[in-house]
């Protein structure tokens, strides 16, 4: 995910596979509460551990987890760009 924007209403994926596989979408990023100096990430789970639930992570752990963006096409969930 290295140099790639991180946009608004998105949706990425870590890559892993079976249970650790996940998906989240992007909510908003704005200054963290705890440290003003980083940026945080929000977003929502719409697959994987913890479903429905809203995190937050610095964009920095974001990069980290996040390997590709991906779209949802009817019951699959595809890759961007490839």
């Amino acid at each position: 995910m290295n140099g790639l924007k991180i946009k608004l209403g998105a949706t990425y994926s870590n890559g892993e596979f079976g249970k650790r596989w996940a998906v989240w979408q992007v909510l908003e990023t704005r200054t963290c509460d705890d440290e003003p100096e980083l940026e945080c990430v929000i977003c929502k789970v719409l697959v994987g551990s913890h479903r429905r639930a809203k995190i937050a992570c610095t964009r920095a752990e974001f990069v980290r987890w996040a390997r590709y963006e991906v779209v949802r096409n009817e019951n699959v969930w595809e890759r961007v760009g490839r």
